[in-house]
Parts: C-alpha cells; sequence; structure tokens
C-alpha cells in the first residue's frame, strides 16, 4: 500500500508540471504584453456638402414637354416655293425635351392638306439653249411680267399671283439687265394653292401657258418628275388637283 502512494503522487507531480510547462509555453508564443493587437481601418473622409448657394439651380422648361406644341403657318401671297428639303436647326439656347413614348400613327382619313403645290417645267431639247432676249419674250407673250423675287408673274385681275415662272438653273431668279447676253435650258412653272382663283382654273391656265412656251420655244412640256405632259398625265394630275380642292372643301 504505502508504494501505490509513492506512485500516485509521483503521478500527480509530473502531471502539475507538464501543465505548468505547457502555460509556459503558449505565454511564450503570445505578442509581447499578452494582448492581442487590432487591426485599425482609417474611416472614409465625410462627402462634402455643397452650401444651398452653390448648387446647381433646376432647369426651367419654357414649354412644359408634355404639353404639344401650336404651330401655324404664315399666309403666303405670291411667294416661290422651291422644291428643296425644309431643314429645322435647333435653338442652342433651348432646353432638350423629353422624348415621348411611342405611339401609333393615327389613319390619315378625312386629312386635309393646307397647300399644294403644282409645278411643271419646260426643258430645250438636246444641247440647245434659249437666249435670254428669246425667253423674256416668249414670256411675255404669255402675259407674264417681271416682279417680286425676280421671277415672273402671272396675275390676277385683282393683282394677286395665279403662278410664278422662274429659271430651271439655281437660284432661279431673272435678272433684267443680264437676262439677254445669257442663255437657259429650261423653266419651271409652279402654283401655290389655294390662289385667289379656282385651284381647278389656276390648274389649266398653268398648263395652258407651260404649253405655249413649250411651242413658242420648241422646248418639251414636262410633269414634276421630268416626264413628258402627256394628256393622260396632265388628267391625272388635275385629279389630284380635284381631290385637294374637295378635301379643303
Amino acid at each position: 500500500m504505502p508504494e501505490i502512494r509513492w506512485i500516485l503522487l509521483g503521478l500527480g507531480a509530473v502531471l502539475i508540471a507538464g501543465i505548468w510547462w505547457w502555460g509556459a509555453r503558449r505565454s511564450a508564443q503570445a505578442p509581447a504584453g499578452g494582448e492581442l493587437r487590432r487591426s485599425e481601418i482609417a474611416p472614409a473622409p465625410p462627402l462634402p456638402v455643397l452650401p444651398l448657394a452653390a448648387r446647381q439651380p433646376a432647369t426651367e422648361w419654357a414649354v412644359s414637354p408634355l404639353e404639344p406644341l401650336s404651330i401655324r403657318t404664315a399666309d403666303f401671297d405670291d411667294v416661290p416655293v422651291l422644291d428643296l428639303p425644309l431643314r429645322t436647326e435647333p435653338s442652342p439656347e433651348a432646353p432638350l425635351p423629353v422624348a415621348p413614348l411611342p405611339v401609333a400613327p393615327k389613319p390619315r382619313t378625312g386629312f386635309t392638306e393646307t397647300q399644294k403645290i403644282v409645278t411643271l417645267r419646260v426643258t430645250a431639247p438636246g444641247g440647245v439653249r434659249w437666249s435670254g432676249r428669246q425667253l423674256r419674250a416668249a414670256l411675255e407673250q404669255e402675259g407674264l411680267e417681271h416682279g417680286r423675287y425676280q421671277v415672273f408673274h402671272r396675275r390676277h385681275t385683282d393683282g394677286r399671283t395665279l403662278f410664278c415662272v422662274a429659271s430651271l438653273i439655281e437660284p432661279g431668279t431673272f435678272d433684267l439687265a443680264t437676262m439677254p447676253a445669257q442663255e437657259f435650258r429650261g423653266i419651271t412653272a409652279f402654283a401655290v394653292l389655294p390662289g385667289p382663283t379656282d385651284p381647278l382654273q389656276t390648274f389649266d391656265a398653268l398648263v395652258d401657258c407651260v404649253r405655249g412656251l413649250a411651242e413658242s420655244l420648241s422646248g418639251t412640256a414636262q410633269d414634276p418628275d421630268g416626264s413628258p405632259l402627256s394628256p393622260p398625265r396632265a388628267a391625272a394630275l388635275r385629279d389630284e388637283v380635284r381631290r385637294f380642292h374637295a378635301q379643303r372643301s
């Protein structure tokens, strides 16, 4: 029995010595001071706050983007209209409108044109050129007189213009001072409807004038596309004028 007691005491001493050694080893591996260091992260600087005076004011719209624009066209009397595409230049000072959502196009049932331009031509055959003196004599023979915008006008009894005749080559004007020394390849005659008389009467007078000029100048009467102004083609153009007049009525 005494031997067993000494054996248990020896084992307890060995266990206590092992625990002390393990604790001393852990303490040696720990950083100095026995305190764990915390990783410090620098806080982000706060965002600058602009004063109220420095903030950009809200954009003021001259016209609400949701309000439809109302555009009126001016009344044109004897203004020659050339067959050129129109270009719209946006004002650099105007705010950009908000793009509307796509809307399906409305049917054109009952659509009425407010203005129609009828254009006819007379061209010289081949490489022939008309002298300015010859052309002016033919124009005056058809009752045309030089006037506003430096083109020739056929006038109504009240002085308003029925239709105009201009040069086929840009800028389309006739300078009476230099016209006798010039040569011309063709002319274009046009009427802006409605005019001072019935649209069909204006169209008939325009066709008669073009055919008369073609005969006196030995030229070719043509439609707006440059095709010969045959009787069927003239009838088709007249029917377009008739429909235009019916729609306005």
